[in-house]
């Protein structure tokens, strides 16, 4: 059985890094890659939850150029991987989670350290117009980038499992109480670090009525994103209406017009 679980968290991480080779599809954020994982394990529901709960908590973390601050895809598989195979609370995971995502994000620059170094042979080859040995150096780091991954899931897993049970035994009772705490607090940050960088005086009002709907009128996740989605409808159709409206056309050639040189 903990072979199994090993090879499908293996199987996960390396599909979640696999899926950012290629770009940004954000198929590496917790919502997507815990949910399959939770699939894999047999546990589609606790899946689900647990990356909705590490979503909200990285909801504000984002790639910009090669900086990555955490690399939340790394963190969340672990986390959940740990959390969903010791029948643990979301708490744990997200405990879990968040120093494994720092420890991704500095194997994830050694990697690119490594990468970095072939520019010159890749550079080489492509001036010799040598396109065999081009394709086999792009294949060699591919396989290496995916299946180091896989490697780490799985002897992770395999090797570390016990270790982490143990060491989640050994918290006290007020110790997990906190994390218990700490973790209903996290998702409300990465909310806030999100609306920071979101936050504008046209979309203060819509961030409002959603606070709304929930506190005032009881309204639930589903018919708050279902008006939130009525609402991006409108503000996409207005957009595209003022987009597409064509310019007023303009006398260039009039000689008795008003306007000073300046005015536009």
């Amino acid at each position: 059985m903990l072979l199994y679980q090993a090879f499908a968290v293996g199987l996960s991480l390396m599909f979640t890094k696999f899926t950012d080779w290629y770009g940004t599809l954000y198929l590496s954020r917790p919502l997507f890659c815990v949910t399959v994982l939770g699939f894999l394990l047999g546990k589609p529901v606790e899946g689900i939850t647990m990356g909705a709960a590490l979503e909200l908590v990285y909801l504000g973390t984002v790639s910009l150029g090669g900086v990555m601050p955490q690399d939340y895809g790394f963190g969340a598989i672990f986390g959940a991987g740990f959390a969903l195979i010791l029948d643990q609370k979301i708490s744990v995971g997200i405990a879990l989670s968040i120093p494994l995502s720092l420890l991704g994000s500095l194997l994830y620059a050694v990697f690119k350290v490594w990468i970095t170094s072939m520019v010159t042979k890749f550079e080489k080859y492509a001036r010799e117009k040598n396109l065999a040995a081009f394709k086999r150096l792009w294949w060699v780091q591919f396989c290496t980038y995916n299946l180091m991954y896989f490697a780490f899931g799985f002897i992770a897993i395999l090797a570390g499992s016990n270790a982490v049970k143990a060491l989640v035994d050994a918290i006290p009772t007020w110790a997990q109480n906190s994390l218990t705490v700490a973790a209903g607090m996290l998702p409300a940050l990465g909310m806030a670090l999100l609306l920071k960088t979101l936050w504008t005086r046209d979309l203060a009002a819509y961030f409002f009525i959603g606070f709304a709907l929930v506190i005032f009128f009881k309204g639930n996740l589903i018919s708050v994103a279902f008006l939130s989605l009525c609402f991006a409808a409108i503000v996409g159709f207005n957009e595209l209406k003022h987009i597409n409206k064509p310019a007023p056309a303009t006398n260039m050639g009039s000689a008795d017009e008003s306007e000073g040189f300046f005015d536009e």
